[in-house]
């Protein structure tokens, strides 16, 4: 199960406490935690993946406050220019298959109680049949804040979404009224066909946006432009609204939305002072978060007094949420009060300005562990560092060297420096900044020297988790026979080793174990993927296995010509190793006599197109090779190593007037199909041979092409494989258990994983029994 975070809100109503720049969802709430942080951590146990739609302004702290979660995965969605709840949730649905459970939360959220297990299986239970189910809170008092469910059992009856005071009055429970917490459970797919039906235009703009941004990053930008096309309009009149495709759960956990400072009373932080006197008062509240002030609140009523280093906010507490219009009112002469705090995210780590005048300004600099600043210098101002925490590794001009706790490093003005941590500990420098201008804007950055993460000490040997695809063809043996991990229904596919935006695998093994693949290769830099590769804009394979319970569609993948100009990516050619098949099993490949594109078109009208198909029945270890412009098809009851080009471009001409679980039939591409067939009787190739065989091991040659080149090796005891620096190598277990090691990094293998391996002279060494592909370009 995926969770959406809606993490975007600007967080105005717990100022001073929140900024803009810093808001609500990224304060510490309770017990050192984030809103945000609190969110990731109740939800853990029941989600796999976490979708964080947030301001692109906000990337910096998210990507600084996820760094204590190591390992999970998580992506960030920033949106250029936010169109409301409905437009943010449709997005993230659109990164998840469509059969993907999604838990939608807020990021302003307090929860406690065990009974949120039990309200989240009993929501996931319903949506797996197709619902769409919110969770309802008993309404303690009449709230303008909530919107309201009326509601009889699970059935919703009426959908208010906001209401006044003298309405929410009558909204009681006893009148069968819930609070909307806003927390809702359902399909990707049910969320994204309710949408298509109520709010087209959002929905197909939706499509448009998605499709014109890459998904091969952690972060994924939707632009300014294409966002503001897109009508702003809320969840609830979108979707939720939909009384016959929703329905309701009355929660029994304890919820409060943080929607002001009042909300704050009862929660325990440690970022509250002591350094509090309430005297002779009723009704008080009074938060400090000034360690160098003490607050005296005498003969008050009914006030909330927030004191922090650089504003303090007294209101009647009737009156607390005005503070949106006070800022509003004064913030063009105010903005660095209401815009900023002294806490700043970067890439590499986080600046807390501790004081400051005209002349100087000390500053405590928090580096991550494994980053590394950009190398940089300043023309205005002099620093003093002093390592604190840590071991830092500081470049001076063209020296560098390690500083440990207590060392101190003066910085000249105009000497090119930057601080990187290769520990896996918190580096902490206290900087003193000296000169006539200590702007952020006194920095100059010299190019060409990387930032973020360090490349040091990298093993050549990383395990990957796949992709999964819930195709509707799709069976169970990926989960039976490989003990694949995925909760879907059906699993059509599983992608190996994949940088293709639209299924990345992960690192499943070492430092940068959860990250995204293709952010790994960027990492870790083109060389280590071989010469070969050196001219190439994106990564060049993608293996998967595929499990076909019933027939894939009949379809044609173009060349690369066709598929550059057309699709913006490579064609598509590929190899299918048969691991398993029934009896009898069949797939086509290619035409069985020379066929008119017209004759093709008639056919694929009248039902017959198969009748003309080259048919090849299969057992386990046969290998055919699929050109791009060959019209082929996947018969049911075969398990697939599919080796292919890094390209997702498939033109569909026929599919058996089939119907997903949600109703809809899948796109036909006749005109592009047609355009690049190969209309001549099919020709197997003959690569295949055997290579080697011995006491140890046997090597067999199962495809060679322009593209890669595989290799299958059947392992008996050990088996010693030759790297280079022409190109990366990925190794397939298709059967057998043992241990893969290069270098100085052992791993263990089962059937079904998947390892990759950097370019360089080196050797891999397999030991135990097993069948693998080796493949490489």
């Amino acid at each position: 199960m995926k969770c959406l975070i809606l993490a975007g809100g600007s967080g105005d109503c717990l100022w001073p406490l929140s900024r803009k720049n810093y808001p609500k969802q990224f304060m510490n709430i309770k017990e050192g935690r984030s809103l945000l942080q609190e969110t990731i951590v109740r939800n853990m146990p029941f989600c796999d993946e976490f979708l964080i739609v947030t301001n692109e302004k906000y990337i910096n702290i998210v990507e600084g406050q996820m760094k204590v979660f190591q390992s999970l995965r998580y992506r960030v969605l920033l949106e250029g220019n936010p169109r409301g709840t409905a437009t943010a949730i449709a997005l993230g649905c659109m990164f998840c298959n469509q059969s993907e459970l999604v838990f939608v939360v807020s990021s302003d959220n307090l929860i406690e109680g065990k009974e949120y297990q039990e309200a989240i299986l009993t929501a996931k239970e319903m949506a797996k049949k197709g619902e769409i189910v919110l969770f309802g809170v008993k309404p303690e008092k009449p709230s303008t804040s909530y919107g309201y469910i009326k509601h009889n059992g699970q059935d919703i009856l009426d959908f208010i979404e906001k209401a006044n005071y003298n309405e929410a009055k009558k909204y009681t429970y006893e009148e069968g009224y819930l609070w909307n917490s806003g927390l809702f459970l359902c399909r990707a797919g049910d969320f994204l066909n309710v949408l298509r039906e109520n709010a087209p235009e959002i929905f197909q703009n939706c499509i448009a946006a998605r499709k014109k941004v890459s998904a091969i990053r952690l972060s994924i930008r939707f632009d300014y432009d294409i966002m503001s096309k897109i009508p702003k309009q809320s969840v609830e009149s979108a979707v939720l609204e939909k009384k016959d495709k929703t329905k309701v759960i009355e929660i029994g956990f304890q919820w409060q939305d943080v929607g002001n400072v009042c909300d704050l009373e009862e929660i325990k932080n440690e970022t509250d002072l002591e350094e509090v006197i309430i005297n002779e008062c009723k009704n008080v509240s009074v938060i400090n978060r000034s360690q160098r002030q003490l607050v005296v609140a005498n003969d008050l009523k009914d006030i909330v007094v927030v004191n922090t280093d650089d504003a303090v906010y007294v209101s009647n507490k009737q009156s607390i949420e005005n503070i949106k219009d006070i800022i509003k009112e004064n913030h063009d002469k105010y903005s660095q009060f209401f815009d900023y705090n002294r806490l700043s995210y970067r890439e590499w780590g986080v600046h807390e300005l501790l004081t400051y005048s005209d002349s100087y300004k000390v500053k405590k600099v928090t580096v991550f562990p494994g980053m590394s600043m950009n190398l940089h210098q300043h023309e205005f101002r002099s620093e003093h560092w002093s390592v604190v925490e840590g071991v830092a590794t500081i470049t001076l001009g063209h020296q560098e060297r390690e500083y440990h706790k207590y060392e101190s490093v003066f910085v000249p003005i105009g000497m090119e420096h930057k601080v990187a941590n290769n520990t896996d500990e918190d580096v902490v420098i206290i900087e003193v900044g000296i000169g006539e201008q200590l702007m952020e804007s006194d920095m100059v950055k010299i190019y060409g020297h990387g930032k973020g993460y360090n490349k040091n000490n990298e093993a050549s040997l990383v395990k990957l988790d796949p992709a999964f695809k819930d195709n509707l063809w799709g069976g169970t043996k990926l989960r039976t026979v490989f003990g694949k991990k995925c909760d879907y229904d059906v699993i059509g596919e599983s992608w190996e080793l994949s940088a293709h935006p639209d299924g990345q695998s992960r690192i499943a093994s070492g430092k940068y174990k959860g990250l995204l693949f293709n952010e790994y290769l960027q990492l870790i830099g083109k060389e280590q993927l071989g010469w070969k590769c050196q001219a190439l804009d994106r990564f060049p394979i993608l293996i998967k296995f595929i499990d076909a319970k019933q027939p894939l569609s009949v379809q044609i993948h173009p060349d690369d010509e066709y598929a550059l100009e057309n699709e913006g990516e490579y064609g598509k050619n590929e190899m299918w190793y048969i691991l398993d098949c029934e009896e009898g099993a069949v797939l086509y490949c290619g035409l069985s006599k020379e066929v008119s594109k017209k004759e093709i078109s008639e056919r694929i009208a009248n039902n017959t197109i198969t009748e003309v198909l080259n048919e090849i029945k299969v057992k386990r270890g046969d290998c055919v090779f699929v050109k791009a412009g060959t019209i082929h098809a996947i018969g049911a009851g075969i398990l697939i190593c599919e080796i292919q080009q890094n390209s997702n471009s498939t033109y569909r001409l026929y599919d058996y007037d089939r119907r997903d679980k949600f109703g809809n039939t899948r796109e036909l591409h006749l005109k592009k199909a047609l355009d690049v067939v190969d209309i001549e009787p099919y020709v197997k190739d003959d690569s295949s041979e055997l290579i080697v065989s011995n006491e140890n091991y046997q090597q067999e040659l199962l495809v060679q092409c322009k593209y890669f080149e595989c290799f299958k090796y059947d392992v008996l005891s050990e088996v010693k494989i030759s790297v280079d620096e022409t190109s990366f190598v990925s190794v397939i277990i298709l059967s057998g258990n043992g241990t893969i090691t290069v270098e100085d990094t052992t791993l263990q293998y089962k059937p079904g994983d998947s390892f990759f391996v950097h370019a360089g002279k080196k050797n891999i060494i397999i030991r135990g029994q097993c069948s693998c592909i080796v493949t490489h370009v």
